[in-house]
């Protein structure tokens, strides 16, 4: 059940980037996107839990690994993966924030005590060379299109998303393993990343006018993405609490190869399919495989 939980996570999020994508499209501003999206996800699991979380639950010694985990991630990794697209594209940003599973992996190895073995070395290995290849090879434009202009100083960003998106993974791990409550751990991560990106929007001080130079369509796009990363995060915590992080995270984070197909089934003129789009896709799968298997 771990595994079909992290493939529903991994889904999720793909369809969360594209919708995200559109809305910067239009209305080209992260945090606002980074706000709209975690209200979507603060408000959804504030429901559920009011709904199934017995009052006893809510402890500090029990939810303070689950606010640290939100002041990383979703909040600021979101913002920083979201930057990422707005700058670099798509293709480019997703893979390499997909390298989380490198950080949050070494991390439950070194500190958890989860085991290692070979498939799992060699999945990892092969998830992140397919990934990367992706994110290379996806990132050119097609023949008779203007060359697009990378600043790879922008590169900052999705590798920042990468590493506290795997450092919050181990924190929620480890606030799972306290208390047995992924609806819980959802919620209060969520919040707190939630109440870190609203202040930081009402400090920039010019919150309306974002709201008049948001574009209805963008608003759209933005909450809709809100909605897939709702049933991401509650498919994520559920296999956290059932699975390794080992297993879970590099599983949960292929997105890019949903997003790949996305993006060429609704994105066409960006996209393209050569001989290395297709050795990555094979390297993510086999991966996946490996680590599947390695349970």
């Amino acid at each position: 059940m771990a595994i079909l939980f992290a493939v529903i996570t991994c889904v999720d999020y793909a369809v969360d980037n594209y919708f995200v994508r559109r809305g910067l499209a239009k209305t080209p501003d992260p945090l606002a996107a980074t706000v709209i999206t975690l209200s979507v996800n603060f408000l959804f699991f504030v429901i559920l839990s009011l709904v199934f979380i017995p009052g006893h639950l809510i402890r500090l010694e029990w939810i303070y690994l689950f606010i640290i985990a939100g002041i990383l991630a979703p909040g600021c990794g979101r913002a920083l993966s979201y930057k990422g697209i707005e700058t670099l594209g798509l293709s480019i940003t997703i893979p390499i924030v997909n390298a989380e599973s490198l950080f949050a992996v070494v991390m439950a190895i070194l500190f958890l005590n989860e085991p290692i073995t070979l498939p799992v070395v060699t999945g990892i290995a092969a998830v992140v060379s397919g990934l990367s290849l992706l994110g290379y090879e996806t990132g050119k434009t097609r023949e008779g299109q203007a060359r697009r202009i990378i600043h790879y100083r922008y590169l900052i960003y999705p590798i920042l998303a990468s590493i506290v998106y795997g450092v919050s993974v181990f924190f929620r791990k480890l606030g799972l393993n306290a208390v047995r409550s992924p609806i819980l751990g959802a919620t209060f991560t969520s919040g707190t990343s939630w109440c870190i990106f609203v202040i930081a929007l009402l400090a920039r001080g010019n919150v309306k006018s974002v709201y008049h130079q948001m574009k209805s369509i963008s608003l759209v796009f933005f909450m809709l993405g809100g909605v897939a990363t709702c049933i991401g995060w509650f498919a994520l915590f559920h296999a956290l609490d059932l699975g390794r992080v080992s297993i879970v995270t590099p599983i949960a984070t292929s997105n890019s190869l949903v997003t790949l197909l996305i993006s060429y089934l609704f994105l066409r003129h960006l996209e393209r399919v050569t001989v290395r789009i297709l050795l990555a896709t094979v390297l993510v799968v086999g991966g996946v495989i490996l680590l599947s298997v390695a349970k």
